[in-house]
């Protein structure tokens, strides 16, 4: 269809985003988005409260998701699609891990609290009520507290890989991932792939796994990225798909939603994989 346009990679308060389900919409129907997806990381809590304002704003919903992965120690993140949310097999994932980021939480306030750096895991909980637990809520801590300046300073003094303080989060492997999209009726597209560039081998693991599509559109590619990414999904014959990955202004001093988007013909390719319709 013509003239229609979709952001699908946006994180909420459900996860480490800074905006509420409901403000989504109305910045989605501000650009006259006509499909969006919200994809907090590893969690589907949004998707009941999406569904309902789905159709008081007339702005069609995708179920979606962001999981962690680790391959060979990348981090690899993979998008799913057009899931059942109330897939067992899913949801029993989706629930250990999110105790396993607040197990995670838990350690890293303690250390923390073990040099004097005053940010307690009640602290954390207060950050995020509605979701999933992830570094950036430590790290806005630590920046009110005045231990850090920003989200950058916060990782570089106290929760980056190399920090004493940091706690290595539960992952699972990209075939793993890929496998519990598929089973729970979805398509699963490899989010922002930044290291196909230096390790394009990579992208033929995950064809072999049955990966369904790339993320061709995002708010980090520069022009070249993005053409080179698009190409591989091109001559590879994937599926694409994109968004902005918009957090909020706090995490980024941005929007980002509006800025960037792919057009409703890739969801429209996605349902005819799918069978035509999707759900």
């Amino acid at each position: 269809m013509k003239n229609k346009f979709a952001d699908l990679h946006i994180h909420t308060r459900y996860s480490d985003g800074t905006y509420k389900v409901a403000e989504v919409f109305r910045i989605a129907k501000k650009f006259r988005f006509s499909a969006v997806s919200i994809t907090d990381h590893d969690s589907t809590d949004s998707y009941f409260e999406a569904k309902e304002l789905s159709s008081n704003f007339g702005i069609e919903i995708i179920a979606g998701v962001e999981l962690s992965c680790d391959y060979g120690g990348l981090d690899i993140h993979i998008l799913g699609y057009f899931l059942d949310t109330k897939d067992d097999k899913l949801k029993n994932y989706l629930k250990d891990f999110k105790k396993a980021r607040a197990d995670r939480a838990k350690k890293m306030t303690e250390l923390l609290q073990s040099d004097g750096i005053n940010v307690s895991y009640e602290d954390v909980l207060k950050v995020s009520p509605d979701g999933t637990i992830a570094r950036p809520h430590i790290a806005h801590l630590l920046i009110e507290k005045g231990y850090a300046y920003n989200i950058q300073d916060a990782f570089v003094k106290y929760i980056g890989s190399d920090s004493k303080y940091y706690v290595d989060k539960y992952k699972i492997g990209p075939e793993e991932a890929i496998d519990l999209v598929h089973k729970s009726g979805g398509l699963a597209f490899a989010a922002h792939p930044f290291y196909l560039k230096d390790s394009p081998e990579i992208l033929d693991m995950l064809i072999e796994k049955k990966i369904d599509g790339i993320e061709t559109v995002h708010s980090s590619y520069d022009e070249e990225t993005g053409k080179y990414i698009d190409g591989l999904a091109a001559s590879n014959k994937l599926l694409r798909s994109g968004g902005s990955d918009c957090h909020g202004r706090r995490k980024t001093g941005k929007r980002l939603m509006g800025e960037y988007f792919i057009p409703y013909s890739y969801i429209e390719a996605m349902k005819e994989k799918l069978g035509g319709t999707g759900k």
